[in-house]
């Protein structure tokens, strides 16, 4: 089915420019929620995260009028990096999750991610479906059907315990020195509070959100900010995430950096000598690195490669039984797909 409001990763675009308006993101709400409720009766829950854009107040209000007029109850997280609404969406029981965020893009930006009740990515069919819903208009829920709305105040605190509990159980980090890069977004509480907790001294970075400076000159677009602080510091290692907290740089202790082809192959080698890596194989996208292929082909591993987008990749993993995959940005800002479940939303690797 072609999509023409759905791009590789949800529906994304400049606030306050079509497509991504508040009267679009009401109606893309109520179809959503029209959508869901197909087959189901009784409670129909959604969770609906952020990251620190100011534009985010206006679409979270906006698809919670769509949804709730279908009859949805709204469960609403507040800033919390995406994969906690991909955890949390089947956590709480839920028909649908969403995402409001444009990622690495800079402040003036912002988009709409939705999950399904798996806490995946939905279809190609499923988004087509949405938009012929939206195209059509849904007639509303009667007024004694209308759904209601709440906040949920330990939804980060969830989502922290969850990549806590995904550390090797007896590893700590005592003694190491970490820089943490938030981008000033979704992450800037939730990432150095798991980080302290897990016992490393915690050298934060972008993470004084103020609406407006998401990814400006920080987080895995922006690396060199982390990587100075690493050198300054001397720390052992530097981590920079996007604005949602979905992809991640990483640098070694003399401030170099690595992306994500480079991680993979680390982590596809060194699962191989573990006899972890189910069928000797990667999953990657088109737009990974000839070299990273080399590189495993020499090893007797092979790179399984998917069109753009971190859901063909895990839809790959699934189907493949393969447990180790990622997807590479266009800025070089990198994803990592592990062997429980991601999708934006299922550990990311790091949490």
């Amino acid at each position: 089915m072609t999509r023409k409001l759905f791009g590789t990763d949800g529906v994304r675009g400049t606030a306050n420019t079509a497509p991504m308006t508040a009267e679009m993101a009401l109606r893309i709400g109520a179809a959503a929620g029209r959508y869901f409720r197909r087959e189901k009766r009784g409670v129909h829950r959604v969770v609906i995260g952020k990251d620190t854009r100011r534009s985010g107040y206006m679409f979270e209000n906006a698809l919670t009028a769509g949804l709730t007029s279908t009859g949805m109850s709204v469960l609403l997280l507040g800033p919390v990096p995406t994969p906690a609404v991909g955890l949390l969406t089947p956590s709480m029981r839920a028909d649908l999750g969403i995402m409001i965020s444009a990622s690495h893009n800079p402040a003036e930006d912002n988009g709409i991610k939705f999950f399904g009740p798996d806490g995946f990515k939905l279809s190609d069919e499923a988004e087509a479906e949405i938009e012929k819903l939206i195209e059509a208009g849904v007639e509303p829920a009667s007024a004694s059907n209308i759904g209601s709305a709440q906040r949920i105040d330990d939804g980060r605190y969830r989502y922290q315990e969850r990549v806590k509990g995904s550390f090797p159980a007896g590893m700590r980090l005592d003694g190491m020195k970490v820089v943490i890069d938030c981008a000033n977004g979704a992450a800037y509480r939730a990432a150095p509070e798991v980080l302290w907790e897990l016992g490393a001294e915690v050298i934060p970075v972008g993470v004084q959100p103020n609406g407006f400076n998401i990814n400006q000159g920080c987080g895995s677009t922006k690396p060199a900010t982390a990587a100075e602080a690493v050198v300054a510091h001397g720390a052992a290692v530097g981590i920079c995430l996007d604005g949602d907290a979905d992809r991640v740089m990483m640098i070694d202790e003399t401030g170099k950096v690595a992306d994500g082809d480079q991680i993979m192959a680390l982590m596809a080698a060194r699962w191989a000598e573990e006899n972890r890596l189910i069928g000797g194989t990667l999953v990657a996208t088109v737009m990974s690195n000839l070299g990273l292929e080399r590189f495993l082909s020499h090893r007797g591993l092979r790179l399984e490669r998917t069109g753009v987008g971190d859901r063909y990749v895990v839809e790959a993993m699934r189907s493949g039984g393969w447990n180790l995959g990622g997807t590479i940005g266009p800025y070089r800002d990198d994803r990592l797909c592990d062997h429980r479940r991601w999708s934006d939303g299922g550990p990311a690797i790091p949490g």
